[in-house]
């Protein structure tokens, strides 16, 4: 009876609207001090091994957590605020992180955004943004994010102002396959510890009115772990090696779980994977690892 009575809720909700020149609202610029006690933290949530060789070294998925401040209160970062409710509909749906330079010893980011998608999705609205990330401007990474306005129209026709990178899509059998075990808690203890939070995270009861079946991990939570278990493997722990990372999220994980980090393939420039639930749902499709040579 409760899952009817949520699922007509769902159903005959007020629905939500934004319009695709919203791609075109500025975003301002803002400067974000790099704490050793953040950095720590983010490794020790996502069980990152690289704290051990060099706590100063920034995880490549921090950069997720920098730009989620842009999302978190988008409308004071935006030229044009927009409807606060439309914010609590996002779900992650894609990261690609390119790295520019070393990232040993950050103070202070520059930190330089825009939004260069809007475009209709049959969960509701997608859009994506590109930020730029210096210090003492010299361009050390580039980060391609996009989300799910979930139940969200879009009013107007699709815009796209730059193409987003994607990764290559692999269908075959893997090469390895490694475990990540997900707490129950998980969800709550990210949120906390890594600043990334949103209702679908850490509120069932708001996550059940949208269309979800529980909360759900942050994607860019199983993307950190799975890329810290193929460095593990692959690398030896040297984050130094990686160039860029990337995943498309296609899928909701649901805590507890297992994860299943599957390599798909290999090369001295790449590592391409994938990542499935303990009931074989594939939730990161297009993972890679692009390393230094």
């Amino acid at each position: 009876m409760n899952k009817l009575i949520a699922t007509l809720k769902f159903l005959f909700r007020k629905r939500l609207s934004i319009s695709s020149e919203f791609v075109y609202t500025k975003i301002k610029d803002f400067k974000y001090s790099v704490a050793e006690n953040n950095i720590a933290q983010y490794n020790n949530v996502v069980k990152s091994t690289l704290d051990k060789r060099n706590s100063k070294y920034i995880h490549p998925v921090y950069f997720a957590k920098v730009s989620w401040r842009i999302i978190l209160d988008f409308n004071d970062y935006l030229e044009a605020p927009i409807n606060p409710a439309i914010l609590d509909t996002i779900v992650h749906q894609s990261e690609q992180i390119i790295i520019h330079k070393s990232l040993e010893n950050l103070k202070v980011l520059s930190v330089r955004s825009k939004i260069i998608e809007t475009k209709s999705h049959r969960k509701g609205t997608k859009f994506a943004i590109k930020v730029d990330y210096f210090s003492d401007e010299i361009l050390v990474a580039t980060e391609y994010s996009s989300g799910i306005l979930f139940g969200v129209k879009l009013k107007g026709k699709d815009i796209t102002v730059e193409e987003m990178p994607w990764p290559k899509k692999l269908e075959q059998n893997p090469i390895w396959t490694e475990t990540v075990e997900i707490e129950k808690n998980l969800s709550y203890i990210y949120a906390e510890k890594a600043e990334i939070d949103a209702p679908i995270h850490t509120n069932p009861k708001y996550a059940k009115s949208i269309g979800l079946p529980d909360i759900i991990l942050q994607g860019t939570c199983s993307f950190a772990k799975s890329v810290d278990k193929i460095v593990a493997v692959e690398l030896n722990n040297d984050f130094n090696k990686i160039k860029a990372v990337s995943a498309r999220f296609t899928g909701h994980v649901l805590t507890p779980n297992t994860l299943h980090v599957r390599l798909l393939e290999k090369s001295e420039n790449a590592l391409y994977f994938d990542v499935t639930t303990n009931d074989g749902k594939i939730v990161i499709k297009g993972g890679a690892i692009m390393i230094n040579a």
